[in-house]
């Protein structure tokens, strides 16, 4: 317990200051002699935080960050998110939401990106945690509120998922919140679902899988077909054969010049073409015959039925993870029907076995009311009628 003189002191040093950096001084010397214990984050700095057990108010800042806490099961003690959790519009594409949305009904921390530390603090938090953050921007949202901030990890970029960093995220979310169960349990579902996918065809020949190209992927916002990725990893883990693939020193996200898509195609190395359900009305407008050159020139496309598919959005805010394994099965059933067979589909099936176990709920259902019917074969008729009065 802090001693009576402590508390008097700190107490004086509220009411006279009344501001942001009182609070912060109160918080810090709470924080700071409460049996806390020392724990190293994701950009190796070394916090204090209090035990889980005296842990009942968190907060999640910049992308990824509530939904890291809701797939550790902590949804229940955020206190407040940032305003691009509370639109109204705010849960499309995001699984979390679905299966929470009494999280879009918390009070506002502030704007994407980092949230504002007074409107953080204001929500009296016991912990902080951030994603995408440098050290700098770690502790200075720390000295503003007087709270344990605590970096969490994805990648090294902004919408590029690597796995060995998001696993040490869920064993720090973990020891931090006492939930080490949990994060022993969802690392082992992600590598059950890597190792069936690669097992049900990685010994089907390379030259028997098409060539498969990606558009309209999501990179700080919405793109057309000229956007992909060059290690998307719906089709990696199918072992399928990604054409951006074949972009010397490509390793994630890139831009491409349309006209790379007729080389591909001439030198048969694309045979589809997936659309992200983010980029899908720029996508149908890209695949449109509607100018000399165009992508929808591609024989693929002008192919009756078209060569094209949806998949669902997974890159919303970062890495939505259950959505890429959702997409995978998909892609897994329509490329190599006979090693996905055994699968029930009816309705979203698997796909709700694996929203449930990442955010607690099946959430396909919504996913397909939000995203032009869910995962489907594209159509000519779509593709001509899209964007007509």
């Amino acid at each position: 317990m802090l001693n009576k003189k402590i508390i008097g002191s700190i107490v004086i040093i509220v009411a006279l200051a009344g501001t942001l950096s009182g609070i912060a001084i109160f918080n810090y010397y709470l924080n700071t002699f409460e049996g806390d214990r020392t724990i190293t984050d994701f950009l190796g700095r070394e916090i204090k935080v209090p035990h889980a057990a005296n842990i009942d108010r968190i907060v999640g800042v910049n992308p990824g960050c509530l939904r890291l806490l809701v797939y550790i099961g902590a949804e229940a003690l955020v206190c407040g998110v940032e305003d691009i959790e509370r639109l109204s519009q705010s849960s499309i594409g995001r699984p979390y939401l679905y299966a929470h949305p009494e999280l879009s009904n918390l009070p506002s921390i502030g704007p994407q990106f980092g949230g504002d530390a007074e409107l953080i603090l204001g929500q009296n938090p016991d912990v902080i945690f951030i994603t995408y953050g440098t050290i700098e921007e770690a502790n200075t949202l720390q000295a503003q509120t007087g709270v344990p901030v605590v970096a969490l990890g994805y990648g090294d970029y902004f919408g590029d998922l690597q796995l060995d960093y998001f696993f040490d995220s869920l064993d720090l979310l973990g020891n931090i919140l006492d939930e080490q169960d949990r994060a022993v349990e969802l690392k082992n579902y992600i590598n059950q679902l890597i190792i069936d996918l690669c097992n049900r065809t990685e010994d089907i020949p390379p030259g028997e899988k098409e060539w498969i190209y990606v558009g309209g992927i999501g990179h700080q916002g919405v793109h057309g077909i000229a956007s992909t990725d060059c290690q998307y990893e719906p089709l990696k883990y199918i072992n399928g054969n990604n054409t951006a693939s074949l972009i010397e020193g490509c390793t994630g996200h890139v831009f491409i010049n349309t006209e790379q898509l007729f080389q591909w195609e001439s030198q048969n190395q694309l045979d589809y073409i997936i659309v992200d359900a983010g980029g899908y009305g720029l996508c149908l407008q890209d695949l449109q015959n509607k100018s000399a050159g165009g992508a929808g020139l591609l024989n693929c496309i002008q192919a009756n039925p078209p060569r094209a598919i949806m998949t669902l959005p997974y890159n919303y805010y970062t890495t939505n993870l259950g959505t890429v394994f959702a997409d995978a099965y998909y892609l897994g059933k329509q490329f190599f029907p006979e090693e996905f067979n055994d699968l029930n589909y009816t309705n979203g099936r698997v796909y709700d076995e694996i929203y449930e176990k990442f955010v607690g709920k099946g959430v396909y259902a919504y996913m397909e009311t939000d995203f032009y019917g869910g995962f489907h074969n594209i159509t000519r008729m779509e593709i001509d009628e899209y964007g007509s009065p």
